[in-house]
């Protein structure tokens, strides 16, 4: 303040910064540590909002490639196979057996699709309710989608509105065409 010749400053600006940059850094940290598979899933949630479908993320999953997802996925977030940290069992909920059962990978194996759920929610990542999720606080999201490569983020969600556009059933893509055109917009 060059009127009383001192500085001056907003405490309440300068402690939300700090406040907002240690929330984001816990949140990316805590990310890297999850299952591969996870982080993949929260990639492509990421892109879809902060409520999506399950069972959009899923059909993504099913036809996106590891090669695609993996080259889309930042450097330093890439975790090695076995490395993830252990989640509270006693926090995650389980997952129907429908789910379970619709969670299959590309050749119709047993995938990790379900426990990549249940570790996201038992994180207090998403937040599941049936079909239905959504990330419990706008900065996960922002951490889930710092997760993709910058210089793949428009292509990556082109590729994955191409996707929803090509396998999600009629009825489906209609409640759901705003999201699929903003992502083909992306391209």
């Amino acid at each position: 303040n060059f009127g009383v010749m001192k500085w001056t400053w907003d405490e309440d600006a300068v402690n939300s910064k700090i406040v907002t940059e240690n929330v984001a850094s816990v949140l990316v940290n805590k990310m890297n540590r999850l299952q591969e598979e996870t982080q993949r899933m929260l990639m492509v949630a990421s892109c879809l909002g902060a409520t999506f479908r399950l069972s959009a993320v899923m059909e993504v999953m099913k036809n996106i490639s590891r090669v695609e997802m993996r080259d889309s996925m930042r450097a330093s977030m890439i975790s090695v196979s076995g490395t993830a940290a252990t989640m509270g069992n006693s926090s995650a909920s389980l997952l129907s057996s429908d789910l379970s059962n619709a969670c299959t990978d590309h050749d119709g194996s047993d995938s990790s699709y379900a426990s990549s759920v249940e570790e996201f929610e038992g994180e207090g990542l998403c937040e599941v309710d049936d079909e239905e999720c959504h990330f419990m606080h706008d900065q996960i999201q922002s951490a889930a989608f710092e997760l993709i490569s910058p210089d793949q983020r428009d292509s990556f969600r082109g590729r994955i509105g191409r996707i929803l556009l090509q396998s999600l059933p009629s009825e489906e893509l209609e409640a759901s065409l705003f999201e699929v055109v903003s992502l083909l917009n992306c391209a």
